[in-house]
């Protein structure tokens, strides 16, 4: 399938290069004029977007690193002349925070390469303030689709598109293969395997203690199935997208409670619990679940609304094609 780049016309044209924020009563803001603003449509500052993070890095191997604010991460590919960059984090501002991490481990180095692990616009909303010299941006050909459809401005729409369920890659020297495992977590959501790093990467999946699965575009029908695709392949350190990297015992136990999560969501319909009543949900899952779970990381926050998704995912059948027969139960 040909890149989607040039067919799109973006909300705001997909302007290249960076924002310049401006301050305003010793505040950062965003200029609408300059600064690429998502799908947000309003002609007022976007403080959010405007707030540099501060972004830390370590090597994962000798070619591969990894780089965090704390909350989001990814990694990045030294080649032999220029950068392969995953991701581009959630605000232009934070994809230049990114970039400035990049530069001070590989200075005066071209990003030539940005990889999309999936359509969401918090990990890959803004390549044009990443790495606006990008030559080519390569997603799955699923989200490159709803890419180049959204048309968000500052998401660079895929120069080059993939499909399938596996692909090996050798760019400027570095080498890597992109999975699809089978539907996930939203459009397109591959993992990026370095078997010579003996490490896997791929975003809002697995991640440590506690995730936030309330929103529809996690396909539980399959998500399980899918993801455990993933423990054939030869690996040690799980990188995820959010938190800090955990090891082949830490990604099984992640899915391992999902799994129960899903027991516990059926009893729970099975005793009479209103599935619709937030505060009756997450009582319920804390009594239930709080002595065998409750030492997880973000058990407090979120252990409710996983509950809450997995009852509405057994009473609806989920949302879409993707929950709708998308395991995919064969070997990678």
């Amino acid at each position: 399938m040909p890149g989607a780049g040039g067919r799109i016309s973006l909300r705001r044209h997909g302007r290249a290069g960076g924002c310049t924020p401006r301050i305003e009563g010793g505040l950062p803001l965003i200029d609408p004029t300059t600064c690429h603003r998502g799908i947000f449509e309003i002609d007022g500052p976007l403080p959010g977007y405007a707030f540099p993070t501060t972004v830390s890095y370590r090597p994962v191997s000798e070619r591969l690193w990894t780089a965090s604010d704390g909350i989001y991460r990814s990694v990045f590919l030294e080649g032999d002349e220029g950068v392969i960059a995953f991701d581009t984090f959630w605000s232009p501002a934070a994809a230049a925070s990114y970039r400035t991490a990049i530069d001070r481990v590989l200075p005066r180095r071209d990003v030539h390469t940005v990889v999309y692990s999936h359509d969401h616009l918090d990990h890959t909303g803004f390549a044009y303030d990443l790495a606006p010299e990008a030559s080519t941006v390569l997603a799955h050909e699923d989200a490159a689709q709803v890419i180049a459809a959204r048309g968000s401005d500052g998401q660079r729409p895929a120069t080059e598109t993939w499909s399938g369920e596996r692909r090996a890659f050798a760019i400027d020297g570095a080498e890597f293969e992109l999975i699809n495992p089978g539907a996930t977590h939203g459009s397109g959501n591959v993992a990026a395997w370095f078997p010579d790093a003996g490490a896997l990467f791929m975003v809002d999946t697995v991640i440590p203690g506690v995730g936030y699965t309330f929103v529809p575009d996690w396909h539980l029908d399959s998500y399980l199935t899918n993801m455990r695709r993933l423990e054939a392949l030869e690996w040690d350190t799980f990188i995820p997208g959010h938190f800090w990297p955990v090891d082949r015992t830490g990604f099984s136990e992640n899915l391992a409670f999902y799994e129960r999560i899903s027991e516990a969501a059926r009893q729970a319909l099975t005793e009479g619990v209103d599935p619709d009543d937030y505060g009756a949900v997450d009582a319920w899952s804390r009594e239930r679940l709080g002595q065998e779970l409750g030492r997880m990381f973000r058990f407090e926050e979120y252990i409710g609304m996983n509950v809450m998704r997995f009852m509405v995912h057994h009473l609806t059948g989920g949302w879409g094609l993707e929950d709708a027969g998308g395991a995919r139960r064969g070997p990678l």
